[in-house]
């Protein structure tokens, strides 16, 4: 592939320009709500703006880990940019978003790293993630130690970055966490049938 400037593209780099606008068109096509957590301050254009706070940018006013007011599996593509740090309850938050997302949508999740020092520095974060964080929620081996995780999820694309070089200079690394709700039942179209967590 090769983009406008002729420059050559690899999977990986048309994978992460085109996933979320390509998630965006599959959710429209299919029915299903996109949704952007956390987007009182910084809404982002195609999805519904969820906050607990509400303000003009705010389209459901929620409290995620009281429960989303939306159907099980209504939902194509959650965006969580800057969000998962200030949820205290990560399997409550897991477990919600896996509710309400269909069979094959997907969560888009940037966080801070504690491979970094932007987990720690701001005062309202309250959970702390990295890579291996997200084994219990994508591998059984590691969701039988907790059995109050409900979701399955499988990794589609799951790795550490600066994502400028301010964030470098700064050591402010983020973890990149897009997973595949994985669910019984027929699937949205676009996915394959056979979409399985490890055993």
């Amino acid at each position: 592939w090769v983009d406008e400037n002729f420059h050559v593209l690899d999977n990986v780099t048309l994978y992460d320009r085109d996933i979320q606008a390509n998630l965006l068109a599959w959710a429209s096509r299919e029915g299903l709500k996109a949704l952007d957590m956390g987007a009182a301050h910084r809404p982002e254009p195609g999805f519904l703006g969820v906050d607990q706070y509400d303000t003009s940018n705010v389209d459901i006013v929620a409290d995620i880990t009281e429960g989303f007011p939306l159907p099980d599996s209504s939902v194509g593509v959650i965006r969580a940019v800057d969000f998962m740090e200030h949820i205290p309850d990560k399997i409550k938050l897991f477990n919600e978003m896996y509710r309400v997302l269909a069979h094959g949508g997907m969560l888009l999740s940037l966080t801070p790293s504690t491979d970094g020092r932007g987990a720690w520095q701001d005062p309202t974060h309250v959970a702390f993630y990295n890579e291996n964080s997200f084994w219990y929620f994508t591998d059984r081996q590691y969701a039988n130690f907790v059995p109050q995780i409900e979701c399955r999820f499988q990794v589609s694309r799951l790795f550490t970055y600066f994502p400028s070089e301010w964030h470098q200079q700064n050591q402010i690394s983020y973890v990149c966490a897009n997973l595949i709700a994985v669910k019984d039942g027929p699937r949205n179209g676009g996915y394959p049938h056979n979409l399985l967590l490890p055993d």
